[in-house]
């Protein structure tokens, strides 16, 4: 994984002012296509085969997370229902409007994590801005 070395302005915290840091190099994204192209290469599966079962992958998972189940893909992680709610007083007050937010987590498996974790790092040089 690429970083490169920012010149960033920190304002808060004990030591505010001018700070370096990684920032990491992000690379494209990858659309489902590509990723069918890739799993063709290292299987006996047709790109047509692989797009449908990926489609109804994504599909169903979508069904059981609106049906408020996590859903856990083995050596990987664990997709789940992120929520964020108003608390109110009383019973009575808990309507659909005290939910503010629902939206979708995840969860990688310890070996996706430790993977991650110990990704080979390379940083490039100081970008420098020249007036």
């Amino acid at each position: 994984m690429k970083f490169r070395k920012r010149k960033r302005r920190i304002t808060t915290g004990s030591s505010p002012g001018d700070k370096y840091v990684a920032q990491v190099i992000k690379g494209e994204t990858i659309p489902f296509k590509s990723m069918a192209e890739m799993m063709v290469t290292s299987s006996t599966v047709s790109k047509g085969d692989t797009l449908n079962v990926l489609d109804s992958l994504i599909t169903q998972t979508l069904y059981m997370l609106k049906a408020g189940h996590s859903v856990k893909y083995d050596g990987f992680g664990t997709f789940y229902v992120r929520t964020k709610v108003k608390a109110v007083d009383t019973a009575d007050e808990v309507t659909a409007e005290t939910i503010q937010y629902i939206g979708v987590g995840f969860l990688p498996e310890m070996d996706v994590r430790n993977d991650m974790k110990n990704v080979s790092i390379s940083i490039e040089p100081l970008d420098e801005v020249t007036p």
